[in-house]
């Protein structure tokens, strides 16, 4: 009995040193900030809702092959500090006319995967774009 209660803690701690070879696939993780057009107006309520259905489709199947680490959407509120003098803007920073609208974080084997990843956003129908980088996790470091 003693025996079985040993090796049944051993598989127990062993588990999360498998899970993280099982999860570390070769894969690195990139980060896709994804930008709308802060002025955008939508054509139609129909291909608007023909977007989102894209972005479900493209989500959902990031998921499902276990490429999609993470993803946050800022809401559009905000405020932005700049400077020296630490200005205050009441608003989230826009660069060329484009908002942050989505933070993904993806895995994949290099940038050229990556970027074939990204290349299937739906955001690109309304002008938006996807910034793809490299994360270096600095945690503890």
């Amino acid at each position: 009995m003693k025996k079985l209660v040993l090796i049944i803690a051993f598989f127990i701690l062993a588990i999360p040193t498998f899970a993280q070879q099982a999860s570390n696939s070769g894969k690195s993780e990139f980060m896709f900030i994804i930008r709308f057009k802060a002025d955008f107006k939508a054509p139609s309520d129909d291909a608007v809702k023909n977007n989102i259905k894209k972005w479900q489709d493209y989500m959902g199947a990031l998921a499902k092959s276990g490429d999609l680490a993470g993803g946050y959407r800022p809401s559009g509120d905000g405020l932005t500090i700049s400077g020296t003098e630490k200005s205050l803007k009441n608003a989230p920073y826009v660069s060329d006319g484009l908002l942050v609208s989505s933070i993904l974080i993806i895995k994949a084997v290099n940038m050229e995967a990556a970027k074939a990843i990204a290349d299937k956003c739906p955001v690109y129908e309304f002008g938006g774009s996807v910034e793809v980088r490299p994360m270096m996790n600095t945690a503890g470091q």
